[in-house]
Parts: structure tokens; C-alpha cells; sequence
């Protein structure tokens, strides 16, 4: 065997460990929900069933456990997909204004204000947890989708802001200088160009944002009580009844769960990892 051949070959074994590692934990978890509660308690190692069932299936989309009701899983899915898609657009309708303007204007404490902005999401959120519940409790604004997307848009705006001026910093200004000469506004050469030409970088802060939301459990377990406001998260934590868990259920919920975002990252990954290599470029 040529050296070229035995380098492709370790290339090849290589990959293939790495996708076994990655893939693995995955396929197992499709094939768990397939498996009856005995095979998931048994103390001996269960990898394949050994009776397939979709009894999972049934009891997560009917909200029926063995000892009783469970959390609406359908209506979870939508509180989630509602409450990361409203923040997604308010991150953007804010941070795209805010990140152009730090990328293209001169202000005094420019960067530390910068700095601070991106200081601000360093903070631990538990820290913030009970002032934030006493200033929507007295508001009246508990069991809120809205109370949610306030404070998810507020934790990753910060971040937002930092991500999208580093993509408008590689617009050319002469382009911007072009366009008002020719009578083009400010906000019509953003809306006409500095958006198109960002897409790459908008598109991969979107999904970090939508990422991020729908995966988020600390507040929406303390600001929802009511299943019309609880996430994704909060209902699968909820699968148990009476200090008994069902892991069929939480593990069938877990894996329905993450079918959108990977749904999402797989027609996207081209624009993500497009607008992650220019951001690392240009930042």
C-alpha cells in the first residue's frame, strides 16, 4: 500500500470514529424511543429492545401516562416555537439598527460602551432571577409567552449587537457613499443593501438566537406555572407523576423536541457556517 493510500485510509478510520461518537449517542436515543419502560429501567444494558413499541409515541401526542395526565406536548411545542421566533425578530429589529450603528459611526465611549453591552450577557442569569420575577410579578405578568420573549431578547440582544457589527464592518464605504449620492437614505441602503449583503451573517445570529431560546429551561420553569405558557423544556421535566418518571416519555419528548432545530441547521448549515468563517474574518 502507497503512503497516499495509507493516509486516506487512517483519514477514513478517522472519520468514522468521529462520526460513530457523534451519531452514536443519537441513534441510541432514536431506538430508545422505541422501548418499553421495562427495557429502559432494566439493570441489565438494553441497546436494542426486546419489544418495540410505540406506545412513547402515543402517550407524548395523546398527554396519557400510566399513572395519569401529562403536560399538552403539542401545545408546548407551539409556546416554544412561538416565544423563538417573536425573539428572534426583536433581536434583529434592534440589534441590525444598533450593530450598523456601532460598525459606522463615531460616538464618544464608543467601545466601552461596546464592551459593556457585551459585558452585560456575561452576567450569570440566576443572579438576575429573583429581582426579574419580582418586577413581572408586580407587573402581572407571570405565566406570560410575552414575559419570556422580554427577557430572552434582553440576555441575547448583547450578543446580537457584538455578532452583526463585526458582518456590517465588511461593507465597503464607498458603497454607502455611492448610494447617497445617487439620493438613497440611510435606512434605505440598509434596508436595500447592508441587509442583502449580510445575510450569511444574519441568518447564522438567527439561529443562535432561535437555538438558544428553545433550549432555554431556567426561566421558563420559574415564570410559567400554566400549560398555555410552558416550553418545550418545562414539559418534558414534567413527564413524571407522583415521584415516578417516565422515561420512555421524556426521552420520545426529548427526541421530537430536537427535530427542529436540526431540521433548521440542516437546510441552513451553508448560510451558518458562511456567516460564522466571515464573521471569524472580518471581526
Amino acid at each position: 500500500m502507497s503512503r497516499t493510500k495509507a493516509q486516506q485510509a487512517w483519514i477514513y478510520v478517522g472519520v468514522s470514529a468521529v462520526m460513530l461518537f457523534t451519531l452514536g449517542p443519537l441513534v441510541l436515543l432514536v431506538i430508545a424511543t422505541f422501548s418499553s419502560q421495562a427495557d429502559l429501567t432494566a439493570k441489565t444494558l438494553h441497546l436494542i429492545p426486546d419489544q418495540w413499541t410505540l406506545k412513547n409515541y402515543a402517550n407524548v401526542f395523546s398527554g396519557e401516562a400510566n399513572d395519569g395526565s401529562v403536560p399538552p406536548f403539542l401545545t408546548a411545542m407551539r409556546n416554544s416555537g412561538y416565544i423563538s421566533v417573536i425573539t428572534t425578530l426583536v433581536c434583529l429589529a434592534v440589534g441590525i439598527p444598533a450593530g450598523y450603528a456601532y460598525a459606522r459611526f463615531r460616538f464618544r465611549g464608543k467601545d466601552p460602551f461596546l464592551i459593556s453591552v457585551l459585558g452585560f450577557r456575561m452576567v450569570p442569569e440566576i443572579v438576575l432571577l429573583i429581582p426579574l420575577y419580582v418586577i413581572f410579578a408586580r407587573a402581572n405578568m407571570i405565566n406570560n409567552k410575552e414575559t419570556l420573549v422580554i427577557i430572552y431578547a434582553a440576555f441575547n440582544l448583547p450578543l446580537v449587537i457584538w455578532l452583526l457589527q463585526s458582518f456590517f464592518r465588511s461593507i465597503p464605504k464607498s458603497m454607502e457613499e455611492s448610494a447617497y449620492m445617487d439620493g438613497v437614505s440611510g435606512i434605505g441602503f440598509l434596508i436595500r443593501f447592508v441587509i442583502p449583503l449580510s445575510a450569511p451573517g444574519l441568518i447564522a445570529t438567527s439561529a443562535f438566537v432561535l437555538l438558544a431560546t428553545w433550549d432555554e429551561f431556567m426561566f421558563a420553569s420559574i415564570f410559567t406555572s400554566t400549560y398555555d405558557a410552558k416550553t418545550i423544556p418545562v414539559a418534558i421535566s414534567e413527564f413524571s407523576k407522583r415521584g415516578m418518571v417516565d422515561f420512555g416519555m421524556q426521552i420520545t419528548g426529548g427526541f421530537l423536541a430536537s427535530l427542529p432545530p436540526i431540521i433548521a441547521a440542516l437546510f441552513l448549515q451553508k448560510y451558518i457556517i458562511s456567516g460564522l468563517s466571515e464573521g471569524s474574518e472580518k471581526g
